[in-house]
């Protein structure tokens, strides 16, 4: 028996106008239902475990709206950049500097080849200043297109850190980051505290039919050179329901083995935006959310991950992303530091930027460079670990922690217009706004976008 969980507003993915939607429960799981009066009714799986949704949303609190922000013009979401009725500020923002790249993969978010777009060192700083002043000191994410076929991209991050900011990811195929180790230490010296790296598969097959070829080898490579010159990775799957899913468990041991240099896995179940394999059925039902993924953690870890070990969001929607920590253990077990407690009452005017952007410095880098000298798993020749002073334990936990997290972007078939105002990712445009990366990236089934730079 269907059951409405709670009302709110969605767009139509045939011509993106806005139109009523609700989300229901129905069968132990929940959907999107809205209708537009001229393309029909749409049902949309959201998430596979209605009763961890119902406990995730308890927990969610609305920020405050960005009230000295210009009033809205047209209405939510085709008047964004920030407006008053947006609840917090920016968390992290991506800044597109080029949308030239060297793939053209069957799946990617922006799909930038269809537009010519690559800001100047001028527009770039503009758009450092757009950041600054909607987030402070919030993570910097360069991207594109491919942000390392510009041969500037360390004056580029030069420029950011004189700027203020303390955090600045690249986010990056890993193509050239693989070729040339001297690249990737001038990229470390000129700024970059982490490499965001396309990391879907351990398996070629899985490359060729979502980025076009084999890329294994280059993957690989990437993380080795990282190491080698000592810049922190965070391996980012994007997950496809029946080719890679399985796949979840296998990632997060690479991850393991290859701690202190990867400090995490990021995990993106793919939203249908940009490009992608366009199957009408497949997106309205057979679509992997958090709730699966989090099931396939479980199920893969052989216990070692639990479903309480993973904190959802803490700022309306609670659906929208979820992180866990773990600590390695020098017998290779990986032991949770998060728990998922549910209370009814979350506390109020939670300044959620400032504590994502805490999160993010302090474990999505690597902390001390000397970490790579020494083993995960330093034992006694009877197999136990040899016994630590506090300090080295101290000091192994500062490194040997891995954060293991998840976002579910929103496409024109299952965008909620109330969780898009509290988003707190933003793509910074040359111009001068900061749009929800979900919003900006939206496009209809036609392939028509809300926004874009130009």
């Amino acid at each position: 028996m269907k059951k409405i969980i709670n009302e709110t507003q969605s767009l139509c993915p045939e011509c993106l106008k806005k139109i009523p939607a609700r989300h229901i429960e129905d069968d132990g799981k929940v959907f999107l239902e809205k209708e537009c009066p001229e393309h029909g009714t749409y049902q949309v799986l959201v998430w596979s475990n209605a009763e961890q949704y119902q406990a995730w949303m308890e927990q969610s609190v609305h920020a405050q709206p960005c009230s000295t922000y210009p009033k809205l013009t047209k209405e939510c979401p085709f008047d964004c950049g920030l407006c008053s009725t947006h609840e917090g500020k920016t968390c992290t923002a991506v800044l597109e500097i080029t949308y030239r790249c060297n793939m053209e993969c069957a799946v990617c978010f922006a799909d930038t080849k269809k537009e010519r777009y690559e800001p100047g060192l001028k527009e770039i700083k503009k758009m450092y200043e757009t950041a600054y002043q909607n987030g402070g000191d919030c993570s910097i994410q360069l991207s594109g297109g491919e942000p390392t076929v510009r041969n500037d991209l360390p004056e580029i991050l030069r420029m950011g850190k004189q700027m203020g900011f303390s955090h600045i990811q690249v986010n990056t195929n890993g193509i050239r980051i693989a070729e040339d180790i001297a690249y990737v230490q001038e990229l470390k010296e000129a700024g970059a505290d982490l490499i965001y790296l396309q990391f879907d598969s351990l398996r070629d097959d899985v490359y060729k039919k979502i980025r076009g070829k084999s890329m294994l080898d280059i993957k690989l490579q990437a993380v080795s050179n990282c190491e080698q010159a000592g810049i922190g990775v965070i391996l980012v799957p994007v997950l496809v329901k029946g080719l890679n899913e399985q796949e979840a468990g296998d990632l997060i041991a690479y991850a393991k083995n290859h701690m202190p240099i990867v400090k995490g896995v990021h995990f993106q179940p793919i939203s249908y935006f940009g490009r992608y394999p366009n199957d009408h059925g497949r997106l309205l039902w057979d679509r992997m959310n958090l709730s699966d993924f989090i099931e396939c953690l479980v199920s893969q870890t052989n216990g070692q991950m639990k479903e309480k070990d993973f904190v959802p969001r803490k700022r309306y929607d609670s659906h929208c992303a979820f992180s866990a920590l773990y600590y390695l253990e020098e017998n290779g077990q990986l032991k949770p530091v998060t728990e998922f407690v549910q209370t009814k009452q979350v506390p109020e005017g939670i300044d959620f930027a400032r504590k994502a952007n805490a999160f993010t410095n302090k474990h999505w880098r690597l902390q001390d460079p000397d970490a790579l000298q020494t083993t995960n798993g330093s034992s006694t020749a009877a197999g136990q670990p040899a016994k630590k002073s506090m300090k080295e334990f101290i000091k192994r936990l500062k490194n040997y922690t891995l954060s293991v997290s998840g976002m579910g972007f929103q496409d024109a078939y299952n965008i909620d217009i109330g969780r898009l105002r509290g988003c707190c990712v933003h793509v910074i445009t040359y111009d001068g706004k900061a749009v929800p990366l979900c919003a900006f990236h939206l496009t209809s089934l036609e392939g028509r976008r809300l926004y874009k730079n130009e």
